[in-house]
């Protein structure tokens, strides 16, 4: 792993499997951010879809990212094993694992740096913030809010309450890395566990800053509970730790 990190560059992971038809927006959700110094490191874990065919035509498109990498896994390994990969080639000095299917808003990264800076001159165990999200659909409707909650390292061994796509420092991540390749669900509890476990804490920003798609093939498997509570009538909020699910072999 690199062992040197760029000042203020922020290093965008997505690791992707058969997410051909959501790829793109994930991207360019990172083209269009308004923070400067960004690279972007998509993983493509052994698809079978035509998601290599939409991520080399996406990442062609104009864009102000500093460095942009494509890689390409032989057969499906594992969300963990596309992050391990995806570190080795990052040089930035903050971290986001941003899920294929899911999509930024255009002031994430800076507003969620800026949380991170404040926060931490206050208090230098702060290594990640993270926020609430809008629910959509599989086709981008916006179906209901996903609540978050405050940060209490006690709650980890219990519930998944940490989203992916938070800011984190890049010295937190390698120092809970590598990850468990074996864990196939709850791949984000598992890596908030081990950075948490180092002594890592977390500031939670009770808005709604990124976008998380409930569809029928989430890894979580929340897609088709949330869209089956919308059909019988239950919108507006949910706590998301109700949801997603601990780390599993």
């Amino acid at each position: 792993m690199k062992s040197l990190a760029a000042p203020g560059l922020l290093s965008v992971i997505i690791p992707n499997h058969n997410y051909g038809a959501f790829i793109a927006q994930a991207i360019d959700s990172v083209f269009a951010q308004d923070y400067e110094s960004i690279e972007l490191i998509v993983v493509d874990d052994g698809s079978s879809d035509n998601s290599l065919e939409v991520i080399r035509e996406t990442v062609r498109r104009p864009n102000r990212l500093t460095r942009i990498e494509v890689v390409s896994l032989p057969k499906n390994a594992g969300k963990l094993a596309a992050m391990n990969v995806g570190l080795d080639y990052c040089v930035g000095e903050y971290c986001i694992t941003l899920d294929a299917d899911d999509m930024l808003t255009p002031g994430y990264v800076s507003r969620s740096i800026r949380e991170l800076l404040r926060a931490r001159s206050t208090n230098r165990a702060i290594g990640f913030i993270y926020s609430d999200c809008n629910l959509m659909g599989p086709d981008g409707e916006v179906v209901g809010h996903g609540k978050s909650t405050a940060f209490d390292p006690r709650l980890i061994e219990r519930y998944s309450f940490i989203p992916e796509p938070a800011v984190t420092l890049m010295a937190a991540m390698r120092e809970a890395a590598p990850f468990d390749e074996s864990i196939r669900k709850g791949t984000k509890h598992h890596k908030w566990r081990r950075i948490i476990a180092n002594g890592w804490q977390g500031k939670h920003i009770a808005e709604p800053l990124f976008y998380y798609r409930m569809h029928g093939k989430n890894l979580s498997g929340i897609g088709n509970r949330v869209l089956d509570e919308i059909a019988g009538g239950h919108r507006g909020e949910r706590i998301l730790s109700g949801y997603w699910p601990m780390q599993t072999r």
